[in-house]
């Protein structure tokens, strides 16, 4: 377990300790027997595609898909839209600056996928009913815009059902394949946790993700050595700073909800779920953050 050399102390440390979550500490970490998502691509679209019913129970109290035209922001593969067909028939856009080759040719034949950009969306003013977005937020690089675009593609009185991690939850850092004890960027720095997360990454006791190997089953090139990408990666998204962000914008706040961690991966973490609703620590204990937003009536935004 010695640390590779050229290390500052508080790079040793998070080694010292990322090490012992791959080892002795694993059930504690994001790597247990029970979490096998970062194993191959059908794991991980697998266990997106099992939690629909999660997302289902939480979009339902306050508007349903069908008959609708629902747009979905970050749709990745279109693998949830593809989901959500399933249950409810309506008509589905998946939006995404990624990934479109792949939607299209697993899903273009009942789905219409558009490039988005940073900012917006090519979809014409009021043409939409329901927009929805899942564990997206955190990676907008300019997301008062694309807020704001999501408001003039929707019609009056739609619904925006928006959801995501924020950064202060225990794995915020989105490195939790590699560095996978809890809270390491609430310690140490993001550039300590990538410098450790290139050691680690080519260390052979590291068993790399599945969307870090390519098609012979080799790792590919260090991927924590581009720190510009990193950066556009992550915005470092609060609930405080959410907020704030809605207070500029024009959307009535239906519901907020915080959601704190449970279910059956991290079995010890049921015990602090309640803490999420706590003032002082929502942050660090807030697992999901929910909110629905409605575009108001055009007469309640311009008043005759």
């Amino acid at each position: 377990m010695t640390p590779p050399e050229i290390m500052k102390p508080s790079e040793s440390l998070c080694y010292y300790l990322a090490m012992s979550f791959l080892g002795p500490l694993r059930r504690f970490g994001s790597r247990t027997p029970v979490i096998t998502r970062f194993e191959s691509n059908e794991n991980y679209f697998g266990q997106r595609v099992a939690e629909t019913s999660q997302y289902r129970k939480l979009f339902s109290p306050f508007v349903s898909f069908e008959g609708k035209t629902v747009l979905d922001l970050g749709c990745n593969r279109g693998y949830l839209l593809h989901s959500f067909l399933q249950h409810e028939n309506f008509e589905a856009i998946g939006a995404d600056i990624h990934y479109l080759e792949e939607a299209r040719r697993d899903y273009g034949d009942h789905i219409k996928f558009v490039q988005s950009t940073p900012t917006s969306i090519p979809l014409p003013d009021g043409s939409v009913d329901v927009v929805y977005t899942i564990d997206t937020v955190e990676h907008l690089s300019k997301p008062k815009e694309i807020f704001r675009d999501v408001f003039r593609v929707l019609r009056p009185a739609g619904v925006f059902l928006v959801h995501f991690n924020p950064w202060l939850n225990p794995h915020g850092h989105h490195l939790e394949d590699i560095i996978t004890f809890p809270w390491p960027h609430a310690v140490f720095s993001m550039n300590t946790l990538l410098n450790v997360a290139e050691k680690l990454y080519d260390s052979p006791v590291y068993p790399a993700s599945c969307y870090f190997m390519d098609a012979e089953g080799n790792k590919k090139p260090n991927p924590y050595k581009d720190r510009s990408m990193w950066k556009d990666y992550l915005n470092f998204m609060t609930i405080r700073r959410f907020n704030q962000l809605l207070r500029e914008l024009h959307f009535e706040v239906r519901h907020q909800e915080r959601i704190g961690f449970g279910g059956s991966t991290f079995k010890l973490s049921r015990m602090v779920r309640s803490l999420a609703k706590a003032p002082v620590l929502t942050e660090l204990f807030t697992s999901v953050l929910f909110t629905v937003l409605v575009k108001p009536e055009i007469e309640a935004i311009n008043p005759k």
